[in-house]
């Protein structure tokens, strides 16, 4: 395209975007969604699973999943798999089909072909590549490599490298897959990865471009315990994010898999929880981010986040219709991430919805993607200085002052998204401006090797502020500036992409007069994209309160200081009551075979009941465990019990009666020797309705998956099962009805 004198039209609204990338539509301001409903892409993809998700420099977002049969049609005629099938969209609730990264011509040679598939694609962009890690299956359905793919565009075409980035390992105890690339601050790449094998989740040090690891990798969450990481800077916190047990249905119905998150202040961890629980401890900790809430969708896993026009954050999952377990399809849900006290949480704690909820905000309040397809209007920009021209698309000025500003302003607390490059002196980004003598800059400066932040008053530069970048930080390729304007302050971010992780941060606070609404635009020998203004999201600051219990119903309790005659064994009686507790020695049976269970009858409507339990797990074996179950039937029921799993002790909520926690027990917060349990019981749908809820002191408690068990006479009690080698002691059982 040749150069010419150009001045863009900010466009307040909504415009149309026709120039193309990779033959496909480039984004504008897409036309305004106010709502959505999960599940996501239900007219093009009814199985999307394990999606990796990047903000493009087109300004559209792409997601990327596991190979997938992709409808249900095609499931049901037999027809081919998409191998990491690529959706596109402008904002974040439509989604259009655009192939598929691999197929028989570009394939990896070094996993062979035909293939089983390839896991899992991260996608993120790097000095002007789009990089695709991605696992592939070895010679078995247990082994696995990361391999790695470019491309020039976000929409391919993919190229692998050539080889594994982390190659198979036989008999490994850490499974290569799920992998997620993070670029820290001081330019170092790393590499997070892992499954439910005994190594855990692991992460890895790459060279500087990314296709090699260097070094031994580092355990950052226990094994059988979780996959599916994601990882995001916030602040001085580096925060895990991953998925616990359940991805898939299950025979009885289970799927929870949890999203939990641990936080560290190095990328290499220790992580730990909001109970100061480290991920990696025999009793590993994770706060929980989003679970299984009751309704019509589960299994909402393996999450990604990306970040709307606003600020505000989303997560994407995995989702199961419940209902509808032949299929398991695994298509995408999305919901509002929100931080409240330092920690995320989906929905204020609601988790994944199923019914309509506000849309994200894709569209700018002024802005312009300086594509050919937009109309001039010279009235909209000014060009206090320099000569600011178009080239590919973007604006560009070759001027150490030059200067365009908006003709509008925005709202008083506002987001500047801009893509950004220089090939010689600084650029940067315009914000707060009343006028050539009142206004600030956030400056990436090539000279001086740091992004800064200048703020000028009545002529004179009032504040400077300034953070080095790393070295060997590419200014001649695109990265994403973002200023976030809230009650007079300004955070400003430097990132590869838009929602990335940030690799320059600075908060300041704004001068007298450059606060409140105003212009925005581009200065020095900037080359900007995207350039764009939208109000700043509101934050969520609670969560939804926690349950509460009504009064205690003695006829339903036990204090552990006698016979109760309310207590119905399956068996012979194995508990012995001593010392105020109830004793029980873990057997070697389960559920699916004879294993005793103490009952007794559920009191009508609404109740939680609650137990104290010290169970040490010094010689226990098999998948010992003791707690409180609900019980409709020896096959139709729900325990609630911390849990050996090898070498870790889980708490679950486990629907069913198999011996084994996997697949379908959805993990809750983190055990102890000593801990107590709650079961909370309502209705819904004619079906009884139970939420968990874990505490390490008695007193604080975190509260998470729901399950269902049929309607029909309900009972409650405890069980010690699973493997024997330990004694449970239970301090009470305590049932409360419902709260007034």
């Amino acid at each position: 395209m040749p150069r010419h004198r150009f001045f863009r039209p900010l466009l307040a609204g909504l415009v149309a975007a026709t120039a193309t990338v990779a033959g496909l539509p480039s984004v504008g301001a897409p036309p305004s969604t106010p709502t959505y409903s999960n599940p996501l892409m239900s007219d093009i993809a009814q199985a999307f699973s394990d999606a990796g998700l990047i903000r493009a420099k087109d300004g559209a977002w792409y997601a990327y999943a596991t190979n997938t049969s992709l409808t249900r049609e095609n499931a049901q005629n037999g027809g081919p798999q998409h191998l990491i099938p690529m959706v596109r969209s402008t904002d974040l609730v439509h989604w259009t089909f655009l192939g598929d990264a691999f197929s028989q011509a570009n394939h990896p040679q070094w996993a062979g072909w035909p293939q089983k598939g390839y896991w899992a694609p991260d996608v993120r962009y790097v000095d002007g590549e789009y990089y695709m890690y991605y696992s592939a299956p070895g010679s078995t359905s247990l082994d696995a490599a990361i391999g790695l793919a470019t491309a020039p565009t976000p929409a391919g075409p993919w190229t692998d490298i050539g080889h594994p980035v982390v190659n198979f390992v036989k008999d490994s105890e850490v499974m290569e897959i799920d992998p997620m690339m993070f670029i820290d601050s001081d330019g170092t790449k790393y590499l997070y990865y892992g499954s439910f094998r005994k190594g855990g989740i692991h992460v890895v040090k790459l060279t500087a471009d990314g296709r090699n690891t260097v070094g031994e990798s580092t355990q950052v969450v226990s094994g059988e315990r979780g996959e599916g990481t994601w990882v995001q800077k916030r602040g001085p916190w580096y925060y895990l994010f991953y998925s616990g047990y359940g991805c898939c249905m299950g025979t009885d119905g289970g799927g929870g898999y949890p999203v939990l998150a641990g936080r560290s202040t190095s990328p290499t961890g220790p992580f730990v929880d909001e109970n100061g629980r480290s991920l990696t401890s025999t009793q590993p900790g994770g706060s929980i981010v989003n679970s299984f809430n009751g309704n019509s969708l589960n299994a909402t896993g393996h999450n990604a986040i990306t970040v709307d026009r606003s600020g505000q954050e989303w997560n994407i999952v995995n989702s199961d219709i419940r209902a509808d377990r032949t299929w398991g399809g695994r298509p995408q849900s999305m919901d509002r991430l929100d931080w409240v006290g330092g920690w995320p949480t989906v929905r204020a704690g609601q988790w994944t919805s199923d019914t309509p909820q506000a849309a994200p905000d894709a569209a700018w309040t002024v802005g312009s993607s300086f594509d050919s397809s937009d109309s001039s209007d010279m009235a909209c920009w000014r060009s206090l200085s320099g000569d600011w021209t178009s080239n590919d698309g973007y604006a560009a000025s070759t001027s150490p002052s030059g200067l365009l500003v908006s003709q509008k302003s925005g709202t008083a607390d506002y987001r500047i998204e801009a893509d950004l490059r220089t090939s010689s002196g600084p650029a940067g980004v315009v914000f707060g401006y009343r006028s050539p003598r009142n206004y600030a800059v956030a400056w990436l400066d090539p000279q001086r090797g740091v992004l800064r932040v200048e703020q000028r008053v009545g002529g004179k530069l009032v504040g400077t502020t300034e953070r080095p970048l790393y070295q060997g930080f590419r200014y001649d390729t695109w990265h994403s500036v973002t200023v976030e304007v809230r009650n007079g302050r300004a955070a400003v971010q430097v990132a590869p992409s838009i929602g990335d992780n940030p690799l320059g941060e600075i908060d300041v606070q704004l001068a007298p007069g450059l606060s409140g609404p105003a212009q925005f635009g581009l200065t020095g020998t900037a080359e900007g994209d995207n350039l764009a203004m939208t109000k700043l999201y509101q934050p969520v600051t609670h969560k939804i309160a926690d349950p509460k219990v009504g009064p205690l119903l003695p006829a339903y309790s036990d204090e552990f200081t006698g016979t109760d005659a309310n207590w119905q064994w399956t068996g012979v009686n194995q508990g012995q009551v001593a010392d105020g507790r109830l004793n029980w020695d873990t057997q070697a049976t389960n559920l699916s075979t004879d294993a005793t269970v103490a009952l007794r009858d559920a009191p009508e409507g609404d109740f939680t009941v609650e137990t104290k339990l010290t169970l040490p797990f010094a010689s226990t074996t098999g998948n010992g465990r003791a707690g409180l179950i609900a019980w409709t039937s020896r096959t139709s029921s729900l325990q609630l019990a911390p849990t050996r799993t090898n070498a870790v002790q889980q708490t679950f909520l486990w629907p069913g009666a198999d011996p084994s926690p996997w697949p379908e027990a959805i993990q809750l917060g983190p055990s102890a020797d000593t801990m107590w349990l709650r079961l909370r019981h309502t209705t819904r749908d004619g079906q009884h309705l139970f939420q968990a809820a874990t505490s390490l002191d008695g007193k604080h408690w975190q509260w998470g998956s729901y399950w269902y068990l049929p309607a029909g006479p309900l009972k409650f009690g405890l069980i010690s099962m699973g493997g024997a080698g330990s004694t449970a002691h239970f301090d009470y059982v305590r049932t409360y009805g419902a709260a007034s």
